[in-house]
């Protein structure tokens, strides 16, 4: 009987401590300005208007990029500081605010010229990166994950 108890006790504190291992970001928290992935170009339009540059699925409004297939937004990005995401994080602020807001990041990723830091959706469907550079946020991009 002890030892029943033992193996769930056990058991019980793996899964606690593999729920803290990765990051559950609310699909609906993955988002810049309002522009989600997974939604239709129609919205995107409707709420921005037409974009400033357009060259097949790639399409660039003044302080935001977005990738557009088949009539759904697949990624939004941006480098300017004036697009937030829901939880209000921005590019120009520290990587610190990423663990406190999001947690620990699904995958980290070191490049050449910086870090990137991935946070994935509670349904595997979304990710959510930051490019950061010298500790400092670069760049945010949301995305379909492929």
């Amino acid at each position: 009987m002890k030892f029943k108890n033992l193996a769930a006790l056990i058991c019980g504190a793996i899964i606690f401590s593999s729920s803290l291992c990765f990051a559950a970001v609310d699909g609906e928290k993955i988002s810049l300005g309002g522009i989600s992935p997974g939604m239709s170009e129609t919205d995107l339009i409707a709420a921005f208007g037409q974009p400033n540059y357009r060259d097949g699925e790639d399409w660039t409004y003044k302080t935001f990029k977005v990738e557009v297939e088949r009539g759904i937004v697949t990624e939004v990005s941006t480098r300017m500081n004036s697009i937030i995401t829901p939880d209000g994080v921005r590019v120009g602020q520290a990587a610190e605010i990423l663990n406190s807001t999001f947690g620990k990041a699904d995958k980290v990723d070191n490049d050449r010229d910086g870090v990137e830091y991935e946070y994935y959706s509670t349904d595997g469907m979304k990710k959510i990166e930051f490019k950061v550079v010298n500790g400092i946020i670069a760049k945010i991009s949301c995305k379909v994950r492929d």
